[in-house]
C-alpha cells in the first residue's frame, strides 16, 4: 500500500506507483524523472549555446540559462500529472481509429495546456530579468512564436514519456500476471497432489479393515473351538503385520521387497487358518525387489484369491505369486487353483479389494496402470497387475521393519 502520510503531491506519486505496479520508491521516481527531462534539457541547452555561438553579432544572456532551468524544473514537476494521464487514458485498440481518437485528443489538449502554462510562468518570471540584462522586454508575440516553434519538440518528449511509461507498466503488469498464474498453477498442482494422496489414503483405509475384520473373526472362531494356541499364534502374526503396516502408513509407495514382506505376514495368518490345506509358492525376479510399488497393492490380490478362489477347497489349495520385469513394466501375478474369482465374486458379492486396486493403479499411473483377469475353463484364476517400473534406492537392512513371516 502507498503511504498515507506526507503532502498531497507525495501521496499522489505513491498512489500512481501503487496503481502502476512498477516497483519504484518515491525517490527513485523523481530521480528517473529528473534523468529523463535532464537528458532533453541538456541537449536543448547545448543546442541553444551552439546557435548563439555560430550566429554573428549575437550573445547569450544569463537569463537564457534561467529560462532553460525553469523549463526543466517545470516539466520535472509535471511528470506525475503526465503519468496520471497515461494511466487514465491509455492507448488501447490501436488498430481502430475510434479507440485512438479519445486518448490522442486528451493528450494533445493536455500537452497544449501544460505548454501554455509553462510559457506563461517563464514569461512572468523572466521578463524583469531579461529587461534588466538586455534593456528590452520580452513581447507576448515573441513568446507565442517560441511556443509554436517548440511545440513539436515538446509533443515528441511528452509522447515518448507516455509511451515509455505504458511499455514499462505493461511489462511489470505482465510479469506480475505471469507470476500470479505460475503461483496459481503451482497451487493447483499442490491441491491435485493433496487430493490424490487423500484419495489413495481413502482407498487404503477401505482395504485395511477388510482383512482385519476377517482375521479377528477367525481368532474368535479359534477361541470358541478351544484352540488357544492357534489363536495366540494368529494374534502374534496379526500384530506383526499391523506393526509393519503402521510403520509405512504415510508412504504411498514402498519397495517391492517390503510390499512382499507385508504380504508374507498376511499369508502367515492365512496359513494358520488353512493349516496343511494351503501351499504358497513364490517366483520373484531379484531385479524387481528394489522397484517402487503402491503400498498394500499386493495384499488385496492375495486376499481375493483366498476369499473367492480357494476358500471352499478342502485340500491342495495353491497360491502362486509371480513378479517380473518386462519391457520397462513391472508385472505382478497372483495365481490360485480355486473355482474362480469372477464366479465367486458374482456369487458372494465381493471384490471390493480388486476394485480399489484398479482405482489405485489408475490414480498412481493413469492408463499405464492395468489389471487383467485370466480365467480358463479349468477354474483357476490369475490376476495380473502391471505398471511402469520405478526404480527405488537400495534399502539398508535396518529399513526392514517387517519381521519374518511364519513359514
Amino acid at each position: 500500500m502507498f503511504a498515507s502520510s506526507g503532502t498531497f503531491p507525495m501521496r499522489f506519486v505513491d498512489r500512481l506507483l501503487h496503481q502502476s505496479g512498477i516497483p519504484l520508491t518515491r525517490r527513485q521516481f523523481w530521480l528517473y524523472a529528473g534523468v529523463y527531462w535532464g537528458f532533453f534539457g541538456i541537449i536543448s541547452y547545448w543546442q541553444s549555446t551552439m546557435v548563439w555561438w555560430i550566429t554573428p553579432n549575437s550573445r547569450m544572456y544569463y537569463v537564457e540559462s534561467l529560462v532553460w532551468l525553469l523549463q526543466l524544473l517545470y516539466w520535472w514537476g509535471a511528470t506525475p500529472f503526465i503519468v496520471w494521464l497515461a494511466q487514465r487514458f491509455p492507448f488501447h485498440n490501436l488498430h481502430r481509429l475510434r479507440g485512438l481518437f479519445k486518448p490522442v485528443t486528451v493528450h494533445f489538449l493536455a500537452l497544449s495546456g501544460l505548454s501554455f502554462v509553462q510559457f506563461s510562468v517563464v514569461y512572468v518570471l523572466t521578463t524583469p530579468a531579461y529587461l534588466y540584462e538586455s534593456g528590452q522586454a520580452i513581447t507576448i508575440r515573441s513568446m507565442l512564436v517560441a511556443f509554436f516553434f517548440n511545440f513539436s519538440n515538446s509533443f515528441a518528449q511528452y509522447l515518448l514519456l507516455v509511451a515509455g511509461y505504458s511499455i514499462i507498466a505493461y511489462i511489470y503488469r505482465f510479469q506480475a500476471l505471469s507470476q500470479r498464474h505460475l503461483q496459481t498453477e503451482l497451487a493447483n498442482e499442490q491441491l491435485k497432489s493433496q487430493l490424490s494422496n487423500a484419495q489413495l489414503q481413502a482407498l487404503k483405509m477401505q482395504l485395511n479393515p477388510h482383512f482385519l475384520f476377517n482375521t479377528l473373526h477367525t481368532i474368535v472362531s479359534l477361541m470358541v473351538r478351544n484352540q488357544p494356541r492357534l489363536a495366540i499364534d494368529m494374534v502374534t502374526a496379526l500384530s506383526d503385520l499391523l506393526r509393519g503396516v503402521l510403520a509405512h502408513q504415510h508412504e504411498n509407495f514402498l519397495s517391492f521387497r517390503l510390499e512382499l514382506q507385508l504380504t508374507r505376514q498376511y499369508l502367515a495368518i492365512q496359513q494358520i487358518r488353512f493349516r496343511d490345506r494351503l501351499t504358497i509358492e513364490y517366483d520373484i525376479e531379484p531385479v524387481v525387489e528394489p522397484c517402487l510399488v503402491p503400498s498394500l497393492i499386493l495384499q488385496p490380490l492375495v486376499e481375493n484369491a483366498i476369499t473367492h478362489g480357494i476358500a471352499d477347497l478342502t485340500t491342495d489349495a495353491l497360491i502362486r505369486i509371480t513378479a517380473r520385469e518386462h519391457e520397462g513394466r513391472l508385472l505382478i501375478s497372483v495365481f490360485d487353483n480355486g473355482w474362480g474369482i469372477i464366479r465367486s465374486t458374482t456369487r458372494k458379492g465381493g471384490g471390493l479389494g480388486l476394485s480399489n486396486t484398479l482405482s489405485r493403479l489408475q490414480q498412481a499411473y493413469g492408463d499405464a496402470g492395468q489389471l487383467r483377469f485370466d480365467q480358463p475353463h479349468t477354474g483357476t484364476t490369475t490376476v495380473t497387475i502391471s505398471f511402469p517400473v520405478v526404480a527405488g534406492v537400495p534399502l539398508p537392512q535396518s529399513y526392514d521393519t517387517v519381521s519374518n513371516p511364519v513359514d
